[in-house]
């Protein structure tokens, strides 16, 4: 019992940043609106995410393993561009002024711990636990044989 409070209680967290994720989207298009520019973007399907995981959808579950791979995959190419780059500093303005100079592979501290969030949420969204709360058993490793029709009745005769 304390086990399905756990899986449920991660789904649950999952769900709220998507939810977080895609109130921000609204407020920025929004924002954009009022200021005579519309452009769409596409984190506000963390709405739509957030209410399909609570009520165990398997098409809004994919559609979070789909968004989830994608940022896995830009974060980690963002990272690798901080990283590998030449050493620019990047000149914070304050009141017109740079108070310092912060080095651009500072900025790599926050996007690796947004990626630890997105690893972890992809991991909570393949648990098995979690697959089975949404009907989606993982597929045995080998098919069974199949039996051939009346193999398994004796004394009866096929024509």
């Amino acid at each position: 019992m304390r086990h399905k409070q756990r899986i449920e209680s991660a789904l649950s967290a999952v769900s709220y940043l998507f939810l977080l994720i895609g109130l921000i989207a609204l407020i920025e298009m929004a924002v954009r609106a009022a200021g005579g520019v519309f452009r769409f973007n596409f984190g506000i399907f963390g709405i739509g995410i957030y209410a399909g995981l609570r009520r165990y959808s398997r098409v809004w579950r994919a559609c979070a393993l789909l968004f989830t791979w994608y940022g896995i995959i830009t974060l980690s190419i963002a990272l690798c561009v901080c990283l590998y780059s030449q050493p620019v500093s990047t000149f914070p303005m304050l009141f017109g002024q740079p108070p310092s100079v912060v080095p651009a592979n500072w900025l790599s501290i926050p996007l690796v711990l947004v990626l630890l969030a997105t690893l972890w949420q992809y991991r909570v969204l393949t648990h098995p636990a979690i697959r089975r709360l949404f009907n989606e058993e993982p597929r045995p490793l080998s098919a069974p044989e199949p039996t051939p029709v009346g193999a398994g009745i004796n004394g009866v005769v096929l024509k």
